[in-house]
């Protein structure tokens, strides 16, 4: 199984001069974006542990409870999508 579809997926879409736009969406919609040289950010919220346990290449390891905290970390563009990704409910 794929580091991809191993995962839940949830994207930000690209923040409007109104309001940020949330969609969920699969693993292989996400796979398409990312292998289709489309700019994106992946940040997977789960433990430090479980990151080092094995993550999507080219994601950053932000948990959850310190995105806030750490919002320095993600991209200063705005335009850029972000992609949170966890290992799912329960």
């Amino acid at each position: 199984m794929s580091a991809f579809a191993a995962m839940s997926l949830l994207i930000v879409i690209v923040p409007s001069m109104v309001m940020a736009q949330y969609l969920t969406v699969g693993a292989d919609q996400v796979k398409d974006l990312m292998t289709g040289g489309k700019k994106a950010a992946l940040i997977d919220v789960r433990s430090p542990e479980e990151y080092l346990a094995g993550h999507i290449p080219g994601a950053v390891n932000i948990p959850a409870d310190r995105i806030t905290a750490e919002k320095n970390r993600l991209p200063r563009d705005k335009s850029v999508p972000l992609i949170f990704y966890c290992r799912g409910v329960g």
